[in-house]
């Protein structure tokens, strides 16, 4: 439940200098797929193929984290047909689910951080690039998965690439650094972007995690270095932790454990929604967020109940 009270904690810390976003799928919900859904975008391109290796692929992360083990017994042939898909075709499948075409429009999920004090850092574990797209100039983002390489998918032959990953096993090479769906390897949080945010974490008077389970999967955390890495910095330099997502309370009971501080809060919106309605208060209010009266609050979490009613 949304209360008034997360409310003004959530607006105190977006209205913070130098504030520290970890942002996670749950930021870019509404305009990519989030893991779970990508298997079905996966299927349906490598399916408009038609041809099929005649062996199965070597298996992968990759693969196990996104289509998962098939049943003994599937009778289902097109469910069979998966795995046959080789790897540099689920590799380039990935990206392109994960891909967006560019826009002059900035989406409200980026939008609103227009509006936050600059420059605030942006901790992107999406490989989307949609917040250096958008929120880029204004502040600091580091990228520590990567991002996808679009370029492919800006080109006219696209599908004659995808036929080429499939038919010939072609990998197409990756133009810059990312890690695709799947468990960070041992040292990986000693890279340049773990670097980076260890010191500008320094400024940081709130860390504020936007739609981010580190990739839990049951009891553990793909992305289990990149939170020991943040539970490692908060430690470090205590401060709030905000968890803004839809259902906030197992990873702030765990995050409160490890921290063993209390000053870990659940804000339990969908990002998509609350950050279209507080964005149009924005644009609509005369006042800066921290002087908004509780008539301005109270209207907030009306819009945003009513919204979620309305689906």
């Amino acid at each position: 439940m949304f209360r008034r009270s997360d409310l003004h904690r959530f607006l105190w810390a977006i209205s913070q200098p130098r504030t520290f976003y970890v942002l996670g799928a749950g930021a870019s919900y509404g305009l990519i797929p989030v893991t779970t859904d990508l298997r079905k975008v996966i299927e349906t391109e490598y399916h408009s193929v038609g041809i099929y290796p005649a062996v199965r692929a070597p298996r992968s992360a990759l693969y196990d984290r996104l289509i998962g083990k098939m049943a003994p017994y599937e009778l289902d042939v097109r469910q069979q047909l998966l795995s046959h898909m080789p790897y540099g075709a689920l590799d380039f499948l990935v990206q392109r689910a994960l891909w967006l075409p560019k826009s002059a429009h900035t989406p409200p999920q980026y939008g609103l951080f227009e509006y936050v004090p600059a420059p605030a850092t942006m901790f992107n574990f999406n490989l989307d690039g949609l917040a250096s797209l958008h929120c880029g100039l204004r502040h600091i983002v580091l990228e520590p998965h990567g991002r996808i390489d679009d370029v492919w998918f800006e080109r006219h032959d696209y599908q004659n690439l995808l036929e080429a990953t499939v038919t010939y096993e072609l990998r197409l090479p990756h133009l810059s650094r990312k890690l695709l769906p799947s468990p960070e390897p041992d040292g990986f949080a000693l890279g340049r972007p773990y670097a980076n945010a260890r010191r500008l974490f320094q400024e940081a008077r709130v860390l504020v995690i936007v739609g981010y389970s580190f990739g839990q999967r049951g009891d553990t955390f793909d992305d289990g270095l990149s939170y020991d890495f943040l539970v490692c910095l908060v430690k470090r330099r205590p401060c709030p932790v905000l968890v803004v997502s839809p259902n906030p309370s197992e990873l702030v009971e765990r995050l409160q454990d490890r921290l063993s501080t209390y000053r870990v809060f659940g804000i339990d919106v969908r990002w998509e929604i609350f950050s279209a309605i507080l964005l149009g208060t924005i644009r609509h209010s005369c006042d800066s967020i921290s002087r908004w009266g509780e008539s301005t609050h109270r209207r907030l979490l009306y819009d945003y109940e009513a919204s979620l009613n309305r689906l």
